[in-house]
């Protein structure tokens, strides 16, 4: 997969709408598969929601939306659904069979401290943090997923990471 910042993708043309979505399809698909099922555990509801994901951005498009960055538009749109999914969810998610015969990775607690540290920031710096290490989108594919500036992405994120930083130094200092 390219770099975020070098995919012909930043730079979004409508008057081609059916290549653009098949090369954002072909480029982003994978990681939006797994930006939902790291929040809503596997199957095809993750499928449904990549789809849904897709048709959103083609009537955006359609429709004449003109986003500065068609991967990170497409992650805005992915957000919004991953939430709206979360809030419509009555019932709990049954654990598939198959996950109970494998073995647990050897725990190391440097990644548990980080986990419990990450859990205790704001929401908006998590999100940040997510899409910037896990999904590996760029400062202004963030922004544009989050309808914030870049300068806003940039600032929150070295906060995030500052005091993440500073929690687990002071954890093992102690």
């Amino acid at each position: 997969m390219l770099p975020a910042d070098e995919s012909s993708l930043n730079r979004v043309d409508t008057t081609n709408q059916p290549p653009l979505l098949e090369r954002l399809f072909t480029e982003s698909e994978g990681d939006l598969t797994r930006y939902f099922a790291r929040r809503h555990g596997g199957g095809e509801g993750v499928q449904d929601l990549v789809q849904e994901t897709f048709l959103q951005m083609a009537r955006g498009l359609k429709d004449g939306k003109s986003p500065k960055c068609a991967r990170g538009y497409l992650f805005g749109i992915a957000r919004h659904l991953s939430q709206a999914a979360w809030s419509s969810r009555a019932q709990v998610i049954p654990l598939n069979e198959s996950l109970h015969n494998v073995a647990a990775p050897t725990q190391d607690d440097r990644v548990e401290a980080a986990r419990e540290t990450i859990s205790t920031l704001e929401p908006m710096q998590r999100e940040i943090l997510d899409l910037r290490f896990a999904q590996g989108l760029s400062y202004a594919e963030i922004a544009e997923a989050l309808g914030i500036p870049v300068g806003t992405v940039r600032s929150r994120l070295h906060h995030a990471v500052a005091e993440v930083r500073h929690r687990l130094e002071s954890e093992l200092n102690s």
